[in-house]
């Protein structure tokens, strides 16, 4: 479906915004692109019967407000949070023109992430919506990340479970005041217990139990300790030390 001739990536261009000014370039030269300053390709907006819900997510990792278009993008965001390994998240990150089945089309990607390991794009569909329309824009983007080194993705949707056990950390994800040092004493409790601890156990640990409980879910958040997310969290699951990473939230 894409006309994929020699030298396609020089052909092959990407626009891009930086402030109120436009930028274009061959796909080819998109690793030399400027980052910094770059702001959503189309804008969000707001309307009345409007069939999408678009909006903004604030992210701790970059500590600003993203947009997002839809609920299945805000998803993303806050599960790009949630994994933390990222130093920048771009929404609509540049406007596309490729060449397939012999004419000129166009496609905004959703997403792009930036982080220590590499780029990623990311697009967002739900698996029962894609169209041969579709398929086609994200097999051009998939070529021009494998020619650019990037990683590319299609989120089609997340497992239940998981999702509504981040959803749950969420609530907690924010910096928060610890004046009772009860972060380092639940680390140590769960690093030196003899046996990996409940949920319900290593809130135990601490005297007041209900103080402890949303200190608890705030160090899940930020992957100081760890819980499996393909189970329902209750009292009876099984917390885990993740790392020996100092606590800084």
């Amino acid at each position: 479906m894409l006309d994929l001739d020699p030298g396609w990536s020089s052909l092959w261009s990407a626009a891009w915004k930086i402030g109120k000014a436009e930028r274009t370039g061959p796909v080819a030269e998109l690793n030399s692109a400027p980052v910094a300053g770059c702001i959503p390709w189309r804008g969000f907006t707001w309307r009345q019967r409007q069939h999408h819900r678009p909006g903004l997510e604030s992210v701790l990792m970059t500590g600003r407000q993203h947009g997002f278009e839809s609920h299945r993008e805000d998803q993303f965001v806050v599960m790009a949070d949630f994994v933390g390994e990222s130093e920048e998240l771009l929404s609509q990150p540049f406007q596309l023109s490729f060449h397939g089945q012999g004419r000129w089309r166009k496609h905004i990607p959703d997403f792009l992430t930036i982080s220590s390991s590499g780029r990623w794009l990311v697009g967002i569909r739900p698996a029962d919506r894609m169209s041969d329309d579709d398929l086609m824009k994200f097999a051009a983007t998939s070529e021009v990340a494998l020619a650019l080194g990037w990683g590319y993705a299609v989120v089609t949707g997340w497992r239940l479970q998981a999702w509504r056990n981040v959803d749950l950390l969420y609530s907690r994800r924010r910096p928060m005041q610890d004046p009772l040092g009860l972060k380092p004493l639940l680390l140590e409790a769960a690093r030196a217990a003899a046996r990996p601890l409940t949920f319900a156990e290593l809130a135990a640990t601490y005297e007041y139990e209900a103080l402890a409980r949303p200190v608890v879910l705030h160090l899940l958040w930020h992957r100081q300790l760890g819980v499996d997310l393909s189970a329902p969290f209750r009292d009876g699951s099984v917390i885990r030390p993740a790392s020996t990473r100092q606590v800084t939230q």
